[in-house]
């Protein structure tokens, strides 16, 4: 009983805290790391949508230049905006039309170079034909150019990375350009031959309309986690609330189940009280009925005996009533608390306190 005892004591003092909130601290833990991953996949993507872009606008300037180039070039009138090429050195670099309009010949480099002006018009692109070895002087690369061209003589590529550039942040691209046959007719002079790199073309994206879809998409995410980050936590505080009541109601059961224990040891003890006391109170109540019947009625001993008499019977019913016990119940006394039989035991309407009138 008392090993029982103990152990329900200790199921009391179990403190669930401690455990809920590691389960929070490693919730959150995990949000926090999710998140962190997510809006680093999230922000790579929004590279990899600019790289993309940038290898589009590529393949297109390569595109057209072919085109260009497998007609041998194209004419179209004179303007302020396309006036006629110094650097093309060609027969017939301007022709007129028999209505006195003037042509001049656009090649596939002076066509890239109207393109990206529109690019950055239209787009905010920054594009820029380049070379080590440029024909045109605006054609010089920049540092970051410059280190690229040398990498695609080693074998590489493409380069690209975010680079800042008048104060906002693009992703450049450069890839490099492939002396073909039709492209000796203007290259041929700067001693390149066939399948010689003799340049690149740089493609600068702006980041600015790409990073503000990312940013959206982070604050997007950022309330999704909230949310789920708050589903956690009350979802463990919610468990740690009806854990606490199932251990509430085990802990009553146990306590129950105690009772009933003590219960059992008192009706065993019950019994064999009774048991023992029967026959000696039988005994008692008899000789004293004998001795009664024997003795004169005025003998001055003859209301002792019918006083011993009621105490016996009062000890009888004590025994009935230790037999009729059926629940655990105590009563103060100054030695310290001790079984009510009369409120234990069901009772026949009589009470173990009656005072015998001397």
């Amino acid at each position: 009983m008392e090993g029982q005892h103990k152990a329900v004591k200790n199921h009391k003092n179990i403190n669930l805290w401690p455990p809920a909130i590691g389960i929070i601290c490693l919730w959150s833990l995990f949000i926090i790391v999710s998140w962190i991953w997510l809006t680093q996949v999230i922000q790579s993507g929004t590279i990899e949508t600019a790289r993309i872009e940038a290898r589009t606008v590529f393949h297109n300037d390569l595109i057209y230049r072919q085109w260009n180039a497998n007609h041998g070039g194209v004419y179209v009138p004179v303007s302020p905006d396309t006036p006629p090429n110094k650097y093309l050195k060609t027969k017939h670099r301007e022709i007129q039309t028999p209505d006195g309009i003037t042509l001049t010949k656009i090649n596939p480099a002076y066509m890239t170079r109207q393109v990206h002006v529109l690019a950055t018009k239209n787009y905010g692109y920054k594009n820029h034909i380049t070379s080590l070895n440029p024909i045109r002087p605006q054609n010089v690369p920049d540092p970051w150019e410059t280190k690229a061209l040398k990498l695609f003589e080693k074998g590489k590529t493409e380069v690209s990375s975010v680079e800042i550039m008048d104060k906002t942040n693009y992703l450049r691209l450069m890839r490099p350009l492939i002396t073909g046959k039709k492209c000796l007719t203007c290259h041929a002079k700067q001693g390149y031959k066939i399948g010689n790199i003799r340049g690149g073309i740089s493609i600068a994206i702006p980041l600015s309309p790409l990073t503000a879809i990312e940013r959206t998409n982070i604050i997007t995410l950022s309330l999704i986690y909230g949310f789920l980050w708050i589903i956690g936590v009350a979802g463990t505080l919610l468990g740690l609330f009806f854990l606490k009541r199932q251990i509430k109601k085990r802990h009553q059961a146990e306590e129950q189940l105690r009772e009933h224990h003590k219960m059992e040891g008192v009706m065993e003890m019950a019994g064999a009280v009774c048991h023992e006391l029967n026959q000696p109170l039988q005994m008692i109540l008899g000789n004293s009925e004998i001795i009664l019947m024997e003795m004169e009625p005025d003998h001055p001993l003859a209301k002792q005996l019918q006083n011993i008499q009621k105490q016996v019977e009062r000890m009888s019913r004590t025994t009935r009533n230790l037999i009729k016990i059926t629940n655990y119940e105590t009563k103060q006394f100054p030695q310290g608390k001790i079984i009510d039989i009369d409120k234990a035991s069901e009772g026949d309407g009589t009470s173990n306190n009656d005072q015998t009138p001397e």
